[in-house]
Order: structure tokens, then sequence, then C-alpha cells
């Protein structure tokens, strides 16, 4: 009699057991249901996935091929900068934004390099920093002032023997301080051995006070 009562209980138990189990994933099924079906009657909801899935796919794309600022600066300037070296100076009347090809015999380079200079001497005589906006993906700092006082900064476009240069210069204090900053940016940007300072007479100098010399 004791062992058909035990066995009645273990049947039992196990009975229990298997019932609860099988219960929960249905009562977890409609609950997520449940859930989901709140969540299509929100007023928002096409709004919300919209918002997710662009994050979503915005989040992969720059994971998977964010573009540095070497690859725009060679979109946008039309030649590679691995072949170059680029060279920001500062001048007491203004400054120099000069390219020069590696190799003296790359005539593709060389010429790639010319065609820019003569766009960009053209496009920020007229106010027009597009280039290097594309370059930084942002505008860099002293361009709005260049553009505001473009009319008192004068670009002139130079060839040298391996490649070319924009001179900028102007008379307006303003302008000039505008001029510093954005050759500034641009050292600090491209990293290329140039001095945030200007040189006279061999020597450097602090281009306003308080300036590194």
């Amino acid at each position: 009699m004791r062992k058909i009562t035990f066995v009645l209980a273990a049947f039992l138990a196990a009975f229990l057991f298997t019932a609860t189990a099988f219960s929960r994933p249905q009562q977890d099924s409609a609950k997520d249901k449940s859930q989901q079906g709140a969540m299509k009657d929100c007023p928002l909801h096409e709004q919300h996935m919209a918002v997710n899935k662009s994050s979503a796919s915005a989040h992969s794309h720059q994971s998977a091929s964010g573009p540095t600022l070497k690859s725009r600066a060679n979109a946008a300037m039309g030649f590679e900068h691995a072949k170059t070296n680029h060279h920001f100076l500062l001048k007491p009347d203004g400054g120099a934004i000069q390219v020069q090809a590696d190799d003296p015999q790359d005539t593709v380079s060389l010429g790639q390099i010319r065609k820019h200079f003569h766009r960009i001497a053209a496009a920020f005589a007229a106010g027009d920093f597009q280039i290097p906006m594309s370059v930084h993906d942002t505008l860099p700092p002293g361009a709005n002032a260049m553009k505001r006082l473009h009319e008192k900064i004068h670009y002139t476009y130079e060839e040298m023997p391996t490649g070319a240069r924009v001179v900028i210069k102007t008379d307006d204090s303003s302008a000039l301080d505008a001029i510093h900053d954005f050759l500034r940016y641009q050292i600090r940007e491209h990293e290329p051995s140039d001095r945030e300072t200007c040189r006279r007479g061999g020597k450097r100098y602090p281009t306003r006070p308080g300036d590194r010399s």
C-alpha cells in the first residue's frame, strides 16, 4: 500500500511539473503577442520603427566604411595624399598653402595638384570654402570670416617645380587673424611639420599676443 501511495505521489508531482513547464512558454508567447499588439496600437509605432531602422543603418554604415580625413581629402582635392606632401605656412601678411609631389617624375600627381590649386584659388577668392568643408567634414575655423572679408584678401596661384601653391595676402587685421586661424587648423588636422607661428627675417614671432613663439 505504501508503495502504491509513493508511486501515485511521484506520478502526480511529475504531472504537475510537466504541466507547469508546458504552460509557461504559452504564457510567455501570449505576453509577447500582447506587448507587440500594444506597440502596434501606438500611434507613433511606424515613426519609432523608422527611426530605429535608420539609426541602425547609419551605425552599420559608419562602422563598415567610415571615411577618414585622407580619403575625404583624396576625393575632394583630386590627388593622392600618400604621393604628395602638404604644407601650410603662416606669414606676417597672410600665408600660403602648397602641395608638392614626392616623386619629381610623377607627372600625374603634378597635373592633379596644379588643377586643384587653380580651382581653390578661384573658389576662395569668391568666398567659396566648400572644398575644405568636404575634406574636414566641418567648416574650419577662420573660414566664415574669410568668406565675409573675401574682398580684402588676395589669393594668388603660383606654380612650383614639383607642385603648386596659393599665396594668401591681406592688409586687414581681422582678415589676417582669420587666415592664421584657418592655417593653424589645417596644420593640426593634416599634421605636417609646419609651425603655427610666422617667420620674419629668419626668426619666428607670435602672430597675436599669447601665441607661442
